[in-house]
């Protein structure tokens, strides 16, 4: 089962199998999944599978606007200080290995998880799709990689015929009172690292070209974001553009080798399907959106698990870092807040 909503979309789509098998066929939309790992195969689930209908979002909020009266919830992440004291361990050997020239930058992340008794999923779908109108939004069921949702505002490509779009979403800034503070010269040099890291990607399949840099509004969060746009060389696709790109410096690092190995090598746990890529493709009709699988959490044996990270850089503060991991897991949070066992 799946089921989705494209940024600032007013239907959510659902697909059904009723358990009959998947075939990859060669007509009709795909819906693509991409592990962080890229030597990992490439999911992919053909539409003409699927049952697929339309729910209009008013409806869905309708079903539950008496059943649940009080969307709101307030939530924080927990604070448990052996968690807190690897995490700006991991950190603090980034920094060294930076500083020795062994890495250019890496992005961290960790996972944490949180018991759950009972999940009404139909109602945590609505409040996901709250989170941000912004953000592509969706909930997955897969044979083998298990139950996935997320609310991700990162796009790694689209394209419509032979043009393309992408951006650089890097840096990260938080509401203060009313105004969100100045962006700082770290925050804006890990984004041109960025910026030019996709570039020189896309230059041997694509003519590309990049607009200034501007706020990315996602709730009580601000990014840098730089659009990229520009056009598709023969004979690539946007499959390939989309293949070279992953994983992207702004989840992985670069030099992009390095960065992987320093990730396997000590992060301690497989990340799965955050920061690979999901999304729509239609070969037919020319065109596909794909995003970065960022602010997910993965349910297995009643449990959520809620994945967060940063990019690190020279001048990186392991205790900074922490405390941005905490206010970004509370996007998802809030998601599963009403659902969390008290203990």
């Amino acid at each position: 089962m799946l089921c989705f909503l494209k940024p600032n979309a007013q239907e959510i789509e659902f697909w059904f199998s009723h358990g009959q098998a998947l075939e990859n066929l060669s007509t009709g939309p795909k819906f693509y999944v991409q592990g962080f790992n890229p030597q990992e195969p490439v999911h992919v689930w053909s539409g003409d599978s699927f049952d697929c209908t339309q729910v209009n979002l008013k409806d869905l909020e309708q079903y539950f606007a008496h059943q649940h009266p009080s969307a709101d919830q307030s939530w924080s992440a927990p604070t448990q200080d052996h968690v807190r004291l690897a995490y700006e361990g991991l950190i603090q050997r980034a920094v060294d290995a930076i500083q020795r020239g062994i890495i250019s930058k890496v992005v961290l992340s960790r996972v944490q998880g949180f018991h759950v008794p009972e999940v009404d999923w139909l109602y945590l779908m609505l409040r996901l799709i709250h989170t941000d109108q912004n953000t592509f939004r969706y909930l997955m069921v897969h044979p083998k990689l298990g139950i996935w949702c997320g609310a991700t505002p990162e796009l790694l490509i689209s394209s419509e015929e032979n043009n393309f779009s992408s951006m650089a979403l890097a840096g990260t800034r938080w509401l203060e009172g009313e105004e969100f503070p100045e962006w700082t010269e770290k925050e804006f040099e890990e984004h041109y690292w960025v910026v030019r890291e996709i570039l020189g990607t896309l230059k041997p399949f694509a003519d590309a070209s990049q607009n200034e840099p501007h706020d990315h509004q996602a709730g009580s969060i601000q990014h840098l974001r730089t659009d990229i746009s520009g056009s598709i060389r023969t004979p690539y696709s946007v499959l390939d553009l989309a293949r070279s790109l992953h994983p992207t410096p702004a989840v992985c690092g670069f030099p992009k080798k390095t960065a992987l190995n320093f990730i396997g090598a000590n992060e301690g746990y497989n990340r799965g399907l955050y920061t690979g890529y999901l999304g729509l493709f239609n070969p037919e009709q020319h065109w596909a959106e794909f995003y970065v699988n960022l602010r997910c959490m993965e349910f297995k044996d009643d449990r959520f698990k809620l994945f967060v990270g940063g990019g690190v850089t020279r001048d990186s503060n392991p205790n900074k870092e922490w405390i941005e991991t905490q206010r970004k897991m509370t996007t998802m949070g809030q998601v599963i807040a009403p659902f969390i066992e008290q203990r």
